[in-house]
This record gives C-alpha cells, structure tokens and sequence, in this order.
C-alpha cells in the first residue's frame, strides 16, 4: 500500500511508501546520501571522535610509487606457439591413436588411387584388344573399388571430426583449468586486462580445433601422396622426370610464397573484431532497460553499426588480397601442371622402343602413358595442396596466437592469483588465534602500483565494527580487494581469523557482500544459500530438528525473508524452488537485501560491506543492520550514509586516493 502527504513546510508533495515487507517494486532506487535516520534511533556523535591513528607523512614530499603487480606474457615467436599448441593436442588420452588412424585410411585411399589409375590404363589396352571378357571383369572390379573409396572418403571425416571434438576438449579443459582455478577468472580479466576471455574459450578454442583437425588429413594425404607417386615416376621416367617435377614444385612454392600476403594478422584481427562486435550486442542486452530510459537506442545503433562496418570493412579488406594470391594458386598448382605433365607423357614415349604397329605394343604404351599421366597429376595434386599449407598455416597462425594468448594470460594471472592466496594464508595463520583483522603498515596500492593508502595500520575486534569513508576513487574498495584475496599484499602484514570448519561445511569466519549484486543461476532458494549448495547448505541444519534436510532449511530461509522483507518475494515467484532469470526479475533493493540475507545465513564472525544496502530505506536498512548486531557479525562497511555509524565503533576515512588516511574512534 501508499499514502500520500502533503509537506505544507516546504510546500513539496512527498510520497511516502507503507512498510509491508514489498515497500520497493522493480522501479525502487537508492536513497540519497542526505538522508538521516529516524529520531528514535540513536547516533554517534561524529564531532567529538578520537583520533587514533593517521598516515605517516610524505618523505621528501614525493608519493611512493610501488611496482607494477600486474603479470607480464612471455613474449613467444610463431614456431613456438606452434609447439606449445602442439604439446597440448598430443597429449590428449587418444590423439596419437587418432592420428595413427588417420594416416591408415590415408594410405588405404592413395593405394587405391593407385590401383585405379591402373584399371584407367588397362581399360584403354583391352579396348584395343578387344577383349570383352576381360573389359567386364575390368569394370567388376572398378565397381568394388567404388565401394572402397565411398567407404574411406566418409571414414576419413569421420576421423578428422573426432579428432577436432577430443582437441577441443583437450583445449577447453586445460583453459577451464587454469580459467577457473581459485580467482583466476577475476585475474585474468581485472588485474592482466584481458576482456574477451568469453570469446577466446568458447570460439576461438572450437574454430582452431577444428581448422587444425581440418589440416591434418590435408598434410598427411599429400606427403603420402607424393612419397608413393614419385616412386612410381621414377620407375617410369627415372631421374630425369622425377627432377623436372621436383624443379617446378621448388620454383612454384617460390613464386607462390613471394605473393602471400600475412594471412596471421589479418586472421587475428577479424578474431577480434569478430569478439568486440559479439560484446557490444551482449552488452546492449544486459543494460537494455538502462538505455531505454535514457533513450539512447540510436547512439547504441551506431555504436554497434561502426563496430560491424570495422569488422565488415576488414573482411572486403581481406577478400581484396586474397584475390590476387587465389589467381596465383591456382594458376601454379592447377593450370600449370597440366603442361608439365604433357611434357612428361612426351618425354616417355620419345624414350620407348618397338613395333608401334603391334596392337600389344600399342596396348601397353597407352597404358603406361595413362598411367603416368594420372601418377604426374596425383604428383601435382599432392605439391599443390603442400604449396596450400603455407597458407592455412599462415592463417591459422592468427587463431593460434589468440588461444596461446589466453592460456599464457592465465597461467600468468593464476600465478599473481596464487601469490594474492599465499598472503591470504599468511594472514590467516598469523589472525587464526585472536581472531581480529589487523593491517600493519599495509599499502594499499593497485596492481599498477599507485598507492591509495600507504601505511595503513588499524585493528578490528570482534564487536567493534569499522566504518570505511571517503570520496570516489579514494580506495575504499580497494581494502577489501586486499581483505578478500583478490589483490596480492604489496608490503606490510595482514591477520585475518581462519576459517571454523568444525561449524560445519563451507562455514567462514569473514563473508564479503560486494557493491554490486550476484545472482546466480537456479531456484531462489539458491540465491540465499550461495555460494553453498543445496546439499552443503541441508547439512548444516542436520540435529536441529526432526524434519527433512531440505524442510529445515526452507524454514529457516523463511526467517531470514521475513528479516530482510522479502516474503512477498517468495509469494510472488512461487516458493523457494522457483527459477528465473533473477538479475532481471528482482529490483536492485530486492537484490541487495538478497546479498545480506545470505551474510544471516552463513552468519560469519565479520562481514565486509561494500555499499550493498544504498538501494534500500533508511529504516529497512538499520533493521538489516541491527540483526547483524544480533546475529554477533562484526561489520566492516564502505558507506556514505550517516546513519550507520552507530553500528560501527571506528572509522577509517582515506582522503584523496593520493595515501592520506585517518582512523578515528566513533563516540
């Protein structure tokens, strides 16, 4: 419900909102930092606060610039992409046997090439002989090596598609690997600057597994090819025929090489252009409703149309230099040749001798002629596609330094993740028995190593909150980032309480609630008990009662709904089994009072709050406040709002992001 009241002091209508647990819609927005608490309630007097501690002051007036935490790639040439990417593929479960397969059908399809550029020459010998019965036997067995060749020509793409499956496999678990490793994933996109780390594993890992697994029948039919055609032309033409073929193939690749142009980078770039106009639409998604309101549909529109017309100009960019090297191939590996070969067929027979009028003679010397012309043409065929690789390879060139790319970039952020987790152990041994967070002349710096707060020193006991204030870009989040592991501690000592695991499984003693809302994906149920499942998050209420696991603790996920005014929720979606999209469906205040119903449910010794209750009511937000004061959670809250301070017993206030702090005790 609603009332309407008329503020006859300054003449304003004011609206004000009925407390009846559904006080905000899907309209609701964060209060102003103006706003102070109701007159019942209590406030500690800011004007007569002590102050403890302060930044030491600047030695020679200059501010500490700290050194760069931010990972550095290996820089690596194209060979030895090729070899990293390589090790990988191999050592997959099954890809040599696969590889093994492969080469096994190849050989099987160039001997029955073979064999039927035979039948070709003795079909024309028995046409001159006119030998029937042998003619029908001839196409009997042109008819079984038919169903041969339909047989291996599917079975070789089978292969090769099973092979790109269990490479991209390979691929994909090695990234998720590293990817999803502790923090990795926040590393490789906030600390290494990697932004399309989605586009990198999903499809730049499905297309180079599959153009590799595409060029692996491709090399191998050809040196196949060519190492048991060129034996038949030397046999037929001896080393004079077998040089000239080799001469042309030399100068052909050439000639062909002199005019490719650096299929590699131009290949990277669609990549990323491809990526950065995938982004944009899934950007323009998720803030849909934002750019609605503004009305900014038409400045999105060109935004994206310039990133498609980028994209769309590089690909006529890259056909326009295809052109040139497609007229080249082809003029070298399929037009050519067919004079080379002419010449050959002559040179043999100027070379044979006999009674040309015998019809034996005449049958054998077409014969061979057929054949040696089939076995030049399979030559040539073999050297074009060899003369092709260069090309492929080039290209693929592009999509291999993208995925070596993002597998470097996460070992490097998994290795500055690992370092960040080594403090957060540290610090964990050295605050396990007291219990209390305590920073010692920590610097507060970003990984680029400019200093937000240098020297910071302060201590929180358990009961005495802390309450983290300053302007914009001041470094408030910047604490917590260290608090939570998610930055490597530049210098100085951190103590943090460990964990209580005889409390139960996933149990914590420090539980961060960010500034910006999570949902995750599943029932609502799953909204409060995250990051636990449902089974970890049953089994804490094993003993409390007789009840099923799961009725246990949907009762007590009522309690909390009824503590952070959300049943109408529950009614309104269907219960706690409910699934939707719920960044979507719930506004920003049912968001964040969802993020502090789970701090209730995992009930930690302190909760880190950063800003996660500006987008409720003063009077909804003190009730949040003060069960946490119930429930025994110390809090460490970034604020703006002068009505928490009561709920804190000092604040820490960081000046101007350039290291100044002050830490004073609230009366």
């Amino acid at each position: 419900g609603w009332d309407l009241h008329e503020n006859k002091r300054k003449g304003r209508v004011a609206t004000v909102t009925s407390i009846t647990g559904a006080e905000e819609d899907s309209d609701s927005s964060a209060q102003t930092d103006a706003v102070e608490p109701s007159p019942s309630k209590s406030v500690k007097s800011v004007g007569a606060d002590e102050i403890v501690a302060r930044a030491p002051p600047l030695h020679g007036g200059l501010h500490p610039v700290l050194p760069d935490q931010r990972p550095i790639l290996p820089v690596r040439t194209s060979l030895q992409r090729w070899k990293a990417v390589g090790k990988l593929l191999l050592g997959g479960e099954g890809a040599k046997a696969r590889l093994g397969m492969i080469a096994g059908v190849v050989l099987l399809r160039t001997l029955l090439q073979d064999r039927i550029a035979r039948l070709n020459g003795r079909s024309v010998e028995h046409v001159l002989k006119q030998d029937r019965a042998a003619f029908v036997r001839l196409i009997g067995l042109s008819v079984l090596q038919s169903g041969a060749s339909s047989v291996l020509a599917p079975s070789l793409k089978y292969l090769a598609d099973a092979l790109a499956l269990s490479w991209r496999k390979r691929l994909t678990s090695v990234a998720h690997r590293r990817y999803l490793s502790g923090s990795t994933f926040y590393a490789a996109s906030n600390l290494a600057g990697m932004q399309d780390v989605d586009q990198r594993v999903t499809r730049d890992v499905e297309r180079l597994a599959h153009d590799i697994a595409d060029l692996v029948p491709t090399l191998v039919k050809p040196l196949i090819d060519l190492a048991w055609f060129s034996s038949q032309l030397w046999a037929l033409t001896g080393r004079r025929g077998s040089a000239s073929l080799y001469l042309y193939a030399a100068l052909g690749f050439g000639c062909l090489r002199a005019v490719t142009p650096d299929f590699g980078a131009m290949a990277e770039k669609q990549y990323f252009l491809e990526g950065a106009f995938r982004r944009l639409h899934v950007r323009l998604r998720t803030h849909a409703e934002s750019v609605a309101f503004f009305g900014g549909g038409a400045r999105e529109g060109r935004t994206v149309n310039n990133s498609f017309q980028q994209l769309q100009a590089h690909l006529e960019r890259v056909s326009l230099v295809r052109w040139p090297h497609t007229l080249a191939d082809d003029f070298f590996t399929k037009q050519l040749p067919n004079n080379v070969t002419w010449l050959l067929t002559l040179m043999y027979s100027l070379s044979q001798t006999g009674d040309f009028s015998n019809t034996d003679v005449q049958g054998k010397l077409v014969h061979d002629m057929r054949y040696l012309a089939s076995v030049v043409t399979q030559c040539f065929s073999a050297f074009g596609e060899l003369l092709g690789m260069q090309k492929r390879c080039v290209e693929l060139d592009g999509g291999v330094l993208r995925v070596t790319g993002l597998l470097d970039t996460l070992v490097a952020a998994d290795t500055l993740q690992r370092a960040a987790a080594a403090d957060r152990a540290r610090a964990l041994s050295q605050g396990g028995n007291k219990g209390d967070v305590e920073m010692e002349e920590v610097d507060v710096a970003t990984p680029a190593g400019r200093v937000l707060a240098r020297k910071l020193t302060l201590a929180v006991h358990r009961g005495q909150g802390l309450l983290v204030t300053g302007p914009n870009g001041s470094g408030k989040s910047s604490v917590l980032r260290l608090l939570g592991g998610l930055w490597p501690l530049p210098s100085g000592r951190m103590a943090l309480p460990a964990s209580d695991t005889a409390a139960g499984p996933g149990r914590q003693d420090i539980f961060y609630v960010p500034q910006k809302p999570y949902t995750t994906i599943g029932s609502l149920r799953e909204q409060i008990i995250y990051p636990l499942s449902v089974q970890e998050a049953a089994a804490r209420q094993a003993g409390e009662s007789e009840e099923a696991p799961l009725k246990r603790l949907d009762a007590k996920l009522d309690g909390l709904a009824a503590v952070v005014k959300l049943e109408h929720l529950i009614e309104r979606e269907g219960g706690w089994g409910a699934t939707a999209s719920w960044g979507d469906t719930m506004s920003l205040g049912e968001q964040q009072r969802v993020g502090m119903a789970r701090l209730f449910f995992q009930k930690p010794a302190y909760g880190v709050l950063d800003e996660c209750t500006n987008a409720t009511s003063v009077d909804v937000e003190e009730g949040l406040y003060e069960h946490a004061e119930e429930l025994g959670i110390t809090l460490i809250t970034i604020t703006q709002r002068t009505a928490l301070t009561r709920f804190h017993g000092a604040e820490l206030r960081l000046s101007d992001g350039e290291g100044d702090w002050t830490l004073r005790r609230l009366q």
